[in-house]
């Protein structure tokens, strides 16, 4: 697997800031799963289910919060990668 940190558009490679957007996603996801959790509406999915469900999501934004980090340590030579919002285009 390559991964870059070139800007988004200009690559079709991985980038950093995909595997970021891959971490807050299934942040959200296991929040919104948490929050039905919470009020005992399981969806289609049983109790036990639902659990695993949000263990699993848990493990996976660990996982690739610590690879979005290690990557962007190693991409600015062990700095701490900027916490600098990037721009978006409105579009």
């Amino acid at each position: 697997m390559n991964v870059t940190n070139e800007q988004q558009g200009e690559t079709g490679l991985l980038t950093i800031s995909d595997l970021g957007v891959a971490a807050w996603a299934c942040s959200e996801l296991h929040n919104f799963i948490l929050e039905g959790y919470e009020q005992e509406d399981y969806g289609e999915l049983t109790k036990e289910q639902t659990e695993d469900t949000l263990n699993r999501l848990r493990l996976t934004f660990s996982k690739l919060d610590y690879l979005t980090k290690g990557l962007a340590e190693a991409v600015n030579g062990g700095e701490e990668p900027s916490q600098e919002p990037e721009s978006e285009s409105e579009g």
